[in-house]
């Protein structure tokens, strides 16, 4: 197998990782056909055989888009800790499943904006008590909600970077995002 490079998160993908968050992928990973990378859920247009890593000197960036990456890290943490409750709270086993895979991948996406923002920490976001959404379906809907809410920010947001790795990065986590929309919606 080739050498792979996911240019978004940087992680070097292979045959011992192909199938890593397999859940919260539309479609599957194969050994020898990595189509979206594990991590992060960027389909395969951001692959290189290269070392290098999408990224930007945190210190060129205005006020403005250091706010727009913070805001981006904290829409990826909640979603993130949402889809970690949503595991719990689930009952069917795939959307269980799901819903853990979702979680460390917006978590990933939280890392990439950490990174290219340089901050230090991730936010400590309130707890947010998720018992009311009492089914699978529930849950699955406001995913789809959460979903749709992160979509339209990247999409809002991918010219007003002013920057164009950090747009490339904004467009490439909108399809991300998307795809998401779709499983989740295609779970009710």
């Amino acid at each position: 197998m080739q050498k792979l490079k996911c240019l978004l998160c940087g992680m070097n993908l292979n045959e011992n990782n192909y199938e890593v968050n397999k859940y919260a992928l539309i479609s599957s990973n194969m050994k020898n056909d990595i189509i979206y990378c594990p991590f992060c859920g960027a389909s395969s247009i951001y692959f290189s055989e290269t070392e290098e890593v999408y990224t930007v000197n945190p210190k060129e960036l205005s006020e403005n888009v250091l706010t727009i990456l913070d805001h981006a890290v904290k829409l990826e943490v909640f979603n993130g800790d949402f889809y970690s409750e949503a595991s719990k709270l689930a009952k069917n086993f795939e959307v269980k499943n799901m819903f853990r895979d979702l979680s460390k991948i917006e978590y990933v996406h939280a890392k990439i904006h950490k990174r290219l923002g340089g901050f230090k920490d991730f936010p400590t976001l309130t707890k947010i008590n998720y018992g009311s959404y009492n089914s699978d379906e529930k849950l699955l809907k406001l995913a789809s909600q959460r979903e749709e809410h992160a979509v339209a920010y990247y999409s809002k947001y991918m010219k007003a970077v002013n920057n164009e790795v950090l747009s490339k990065i904004f467009k490439a986590l909108s399809e991300v995002e998307k795809t998401h929309i779709k499983l989740t919606l295609s779970s009710i």
